[in-house]
């Protein structure tokens, strides 16, 4: 086990004082499978209170110290201690209505989601593992503790981890803890939104999403994620063919719906303005042909910044053909927009151009310039507007 000396330092003042202490989670999770952890978590046998006086020289945060836990800033880094726990009921089918302490390391496991989350280490005890977590991470397996349905029942979101997790490790789910989270699906009604959809990106982004992806499709599971659309198997199994992106994936996820319904399941999941925008910009441009570096030059201009994502999405979805994204690439430099030509609206409207006029007028020069770049210069773009500005006086 490898980790910084600050967590045995953590331990060694709880067990100096005669309380038990370890590292549990994802943490010891990703040290098992040989992954870096991002933090750590530590559970304890010592009450908040304890928690409080043994830190008191470092910055805690009360995170949830009516669940027990406390956040300790230690060497700078924050750390989260959690005493042993055993949860009461789960009303909202999400957090847990009370929760009462326990001594015993092997019942906060037992109240844990997945055996590969259900372990405990520290250098007294070594490896407390009760549901074989260690012989599951072996296996690449995702399997339950204990009762799947009773663990799905408690927290529907745990459905969406379990797919998360998968997708992120590249692990199988056990077939048990499967039918627990399809027979349990409903619960993901109670959940907020925003936290489903935190899941999906993370889901979606992840190095092996496609089977997480197909076995939530085929279980039915999207219909608790996006309302009245299933995506269709045959174009999950490309998303480990695109970037991991999230703007290129869920335009992926959504690729079955035209741009305005897309636009409505990502603002029911509650996306920023900016997740969406860049989603639905992938969407629309990667149903365009790009062909040539005219085609591409016209999709900058329509998506931007997306230009490239879309033309790859455009590429494995069978759209563009092959080298699209590179053409794409290659002409990000090239005038696309509006703001890319060398005239701007003070200039035609100091040859006489108002209102609307101005705007088609910029549209139609943008358009010259799209299929010539060589037509971007300003005494070129002067004269053209002359011309357009005098057909438009004679109509």
């Amino acid at each position: 086990m490898r980790y910084p000396e600050y967590i045995d330092e953590i331990i060694g003042r709880f067990e100096g004082c005669g309380e038990q202490a370890f590292i549990v989670g994802g943490s010891l999770r990703d040290m098992l499978i040989g992954l870096p952890p991002h933090d750590y978590d530590i559970a304890t046998s010592a009450l908040p209170e304890k928690t409080l006086s043994l830190f008191a020289d470092k910055r805690v945060i009360e995170t949830g110290i009516k669940h027990g836990t406390l956040t300790v800033i230690f060497n700078g880094e924050p750390v989260e201690i959690t005493t042993f726990r055993i949860d009461g009921s789960y009303a909202d089918a999400r957090h847990p209505d009370s929760v009462s302490f326990t001594r015993s390391i092997e019942e906060d496991l037992s109240r844990r989601d997945f055996t590969v989350n259900a372990m405990a280490y520290n250098k007294t005890l070594g490896l407390v593992d009760p549901f074989g977590g260690r012989e599951d991470i072996e296996k690449k397996l995702l399997r339950a503790v204990g009762d799947p349905c009773l663990r799905f029942s408690e927290d529907a979101l745990r459905i969406m981890r379990l797919f998360r997790f998968s997708a992120q490790l590249g692990f199988d789910i056990d077939e048990d803890t499967l039918l627990g989270a399809s027979a349990c699906q409903s619960g993901l009604e109670h959940i907020a939104k925003e936290r489903i959809a935190s899941e999906l990106l993370r889901l979606l982004t992840s190095p092996y999403p496609c089977r997480a992806l197909a076995l939530m499709a085929e279980r039915g599971i999207f219909a608790h994620v996006l309302k009245n659309y299933s995506p269709v198997l045959e174009d999950l199994a490309k998303a480990e063919l695109l970037p991991r992106d999230e703007a290129v994936r869920l335009a992926l996820l959504l690729w079955g719906e035209d741009n305005d319904t897309a636009a409505e399941h990502l603002r029911s999941l509650r996306y920023a303005g900016k997740q969406i925008t860049g989603a639905l910009a992938v969407l629309r441009g990667a149903k365009e042909r790009v062909a040539d570096e005219h085609s591409a030059r016209a999709l900058i201009a329509n998506t931007g910044v997306y230009a490239p994502l879309a033309a790859c999405l455009s590429e494995v979805m069978g759209i563009s053909p092959k080298g699209a994204m590179a053409t794409v690439e290659r002409q990000m430099d090239m005038p696309c927009k509006i703001s890319d030509l060398k005239i701007n609206g003070k200039d035609l409207a100091s040859l006489g151009a108002k209102g609307k006029l101005i705007g088609s007028t910029l549209e139609q020069l943008l358009g010259a310039v799209i299929a010539d770049p060589r037509l971007n210069q300003r005494d070129t773009l002067v004269r053209m507007a002359r011309e357009f500005l005098s057909v438009k006086d004679c109509e």
